[in-house]
């Protein structure tokens, strides 16, 4: 018998399959699920691991039972027929198309092959195609509404293939280029649509050049770096936006932007200028400066003049903002009357402006008109019947010929920082100068050393003695802050404070003042002195805080003292702050909570003194410009007598500070002002050194000074 040699290498490779293993593994790590029937009886002979998963069955439970009884979600008595057709017929496989009956219903497909041998078996390998299916008919509905949305658009739509041949073009696209609409139809280049409209001279750019042009254009369609805008012959203005699909094509919208466009030199003047006072803003000022520079005749040069109104947060405060717009408009018009182009004014930012001249080098001259223009602020503004008074204050830079771009790059803050300056005096202008900048770098450094010195904890409280001068007796302290600074010695509160405040660290260091007097007054009480006060100052900042009873309530419970010998200070120019009406509420809630009030450097803020009783003051602090040579001045001796004796009127306590002579702790106490501070006693030392201190002038209670009597009680 001849033997089939194909028929023995195909037997000899399925040997050699079933020798090494191999239908195993691919049996059970099939991605589909195989199952393996008796075609005599439909039991169940096998079942892979996708297949018992599909189950929810073991194999050991899967071989007692047929297919039907392990696969009860579809049709049985449907499929146990269809099998055992499959059984009699003489084709091998078949395919067929699964829907269960589950809710919601899944479909498979499944190959049925039949075994031929000893035991004869059917194979069914089915795979979910559920998914697939969702997906296609998805991707149907999708096209669908594609093709409805691409007609509906109201832009042009265009879709080219890999060769640039149209594909599909929406009636948008065609009426956006009508002289090329004949040949826009499927099969036709993007080029060959180019040329027919550049030969009708649709595209307004290209007459004359139409070569270059469509070079250009192919350049771009081909590159497609981002959007272009394209005007036509008839006045239309199209952004194009082009991107290439993953086959190789473009798909690209025209958008009509001809309305945008005709509004576009509106918006950019709208961008310039400033709403409120048609002067303006601060967009181009630098590149507008620089403009000015380069036109300069050999003497002159580019004066910025930066203007801060003053007092025009009262103005708002007291009359209204409708009052306030009134009063920028104003000053915006008067500022406008005093230049001629290409001089120019600016308004930067709530009540800052900026006028621009070009003016000879003449400082004499510069601070002529710095002074008018103080003076046209100054005149009194009409509103509602009444007259609103503010002021300026001016910083000046100027640019000279030739500057560089650094210098004109720094102008206006060359300005600014001028201006800063100025805003400490108010009312003046102030020319800038090299070193403002090196202060300005300066503070900047220092800001930064102050924030690791919070950190590391390098700051402690001093404590200033205050005395009875009739007794030579100690009654409290003042707590004043001290910097431990690692190269510069111990800093004073004044050489950092200012710099704390503009870099927002201030009340970092208030919670550590209190923290510090609390923890004084709790070493005071362990000495035995229970009956010692500590005073601290308190800056606007903290009187606007809505938090600050609490936060001292919770420095006093930390330390478990009474709050009534912690002193709270106030300066009397807080008095005329423009946040008075916001803090009064906190000054008021601290006296009814028996915290003492007192008001520091009194006679120095111009207050006046029936405010007194509005803030309920316990006690005054003479500022040291009243008491120092006091003995001697007779000027002195009236003003600070008067003071005196005014207090003494309204039975509000007078302390004295800066007194160091002897002299003039006599004319104090001839005055009936028994109780001071200062060098004549003592500087501010740590807390480790008041002990030695106070073996001088031992501590006694104070005498009792007009407090209300939850203050005496304290804490509790």
């Amino acid at each position: 018998m001849q033997v089939d040699p194909d028929q023995n290498a195909e037997l000899t490779a399925i040997q050699q399959v079933i020798g090494r293993n191999i239908l195993l593994p691919l049996f059970e790590k099939s991605a589909q699920a195989i199952i393996v029937l008796n075609a005599a009886d439909l039991r169940i002979v096998a079942a892979n691991r996708r297949a018992r998963l599909h189950l929810l069955s073991s194999m050991r439970i899967l071989q007692r039972l047929t297919l039907m009884e392990a696969v009860t979600h579809l049709p049985t008595d449907r499929l146990a027929r269809f099998l055992r057709l499959f059984a009699g017929i003489r084709r091998r496989s078949i395919r067929a198309r699964i829907k269960t009956q589950s809710d919601p219903p899944r479909y498979y497909d499944v190959d049925i092959v039949r075994m031929p041998g000893h035991e004869p078996s059917i194979v069914l390998q089915m795979q979910d195609i559920t998914e697939t299916l969702s997906a296609l008919k998805l991707a149907d509905a999708a096209e669908a509404r594609l093709l409805t949305a691409i007609d509906a658009l109201s832009d042009g739509f265009v879709l080219f293939d890999a060769d640039d041949k149209l594909v599909i073009c929406n009636d948008t696209y065609r009426m956006f280029y009508p002289e090329s609409a004949a040949v826009i139809r499927p099969g036709a280049t993007f080029e060959e649509i180019l040329r027919h409209g550049l030969a009708r001279g649709q595209y307004s750019d290209g007459i004359g050049r139409e070569d270059e042009w469509l070079r250009h254009r192919l350049d771009q369609h081909r590159r497609m770096t981002g959007a272009i805008e394209q005007k036509l012959a008839n006045g239309r203005w199209l952004r194009i936006v082009e991107r290439m699909t993953s086959d190789g094509g473009r798909v690209g919208l025209r958008v009509d932007v001809t309305t945008l466009k005709e509004q576009q030199h509106a918006l950019r003047r709208m961008a310039t200028t400033d709403e409120l006072t048609g002067l303006r803003n601060r967009r181009n000022l630098l590149e507008d400066i620089a403009m000015m520079s380069d036109e300069l005749a050999r003497d002159e040069g580019v004066v910025v003049f930066h203007l801060d109104l003053d007092r025009f947060k009262a103005v708002n405060d007291v009359y209204g903002h409708e009052a306030g717009d009134h009063v920028l408009k104003h000053c915006a018009a008067m500022l406008e009357s005093a230049v001629t182009p290409p001089d120019f004014a600016a308004r930067v930012g709530g009540d800052e402006f900026i006028v621009v001249r070009r003016m000879t080098q003449d400082r004499d001259e510069i601070a002529i008109f710095a002074g008018q223009l103080i003076c046209r602020m100054m005149a009194p503004i009409g509103y509602a019947g009444q007259f609103m008074h503010i002021g300026a204050s001016i910083g000046i830079a100027m640019l000279e010929l030739n500057a560089g771009m650094g210098t004109r790059g720094t102008v206006l803050t060359a300005a600014d920082l001028a201006l800063y300056e100025a805003k400490k005096i108010g009312g003046i202008a102030i020319f800038f100068e090299k070193q403002m900048r090196e202060h300005v770098l300066s503070s900047n450094a220092l800001a930064r050393e102050l924030q690791v010195a919070l950190d590391r904890n390098e700051f402690e409280a001093y404590f200033q003695p205050q005395a009875d001068a009739l007794t030579q007796n100690c009654i409290g302290f003042e707590a004043l802050l001290r910097w431990n600074h690692p190269r510069r010695d111990v800093l004073n509160a004044g050489q950092f404070l200012d710099v704390a405040q503009r870099a927002g660290l201030t009340d970092a260091l208030d919670t550590l003042m209190m923290d510090e007097a609390c923890l004084g007054l709790q070493w005071l009480a362990n000495q035995g002195l229970c009956a010692v006060s500590v005073s601290i100052n308190m800056s606007t900042a903290q009187l606007s805080d809505p938090r600050l009873l609490q936060r001292l309530e919770s420095a006093l419970e930390k330390h478990g003292v009474a709050r009534h010998l912690l002193r709270i200070e106030l300066l009397e120019s807080t008095l005329l702050d423009e946040r008075t009406s916001h803090f009064l509420a906190n000054v008021k809630a601290m006296v009814e909570a028996g915290f003492v009030v007192e008001l520091d450097d009194f006679g120095t803020g111009h207050a006046a003194i029936a405010a007194l009783r509005k803030f309920r003051v316990s006690q005054i602090k003479i500022d040291r410009s009243f008491v120092r040579h006091i003995d001697t001045d007779e000027e002195l001796q009236k003003l600070t007598g008067a003071i005196i004796g005014l207090a003494n009127s309204l039975n509000i306590s007078v302390l004295a500070e800066g007194v160091e002579t002897l002299p003039e702790q006599e004319w104090l106490l001839r005055k009936g002002c028994r109780l001071a501070q200062g060098w004549l006693y003592g500087k501010a030392m740590p807390i480790a050194e008041i002990s030695d201190f106070l073996k001088k002038f031992p501590a006694v209670s104070q005498p009792l000074i007009n407090v209300s009597p939850k203050s005496i009680l304290g804490v509790n």
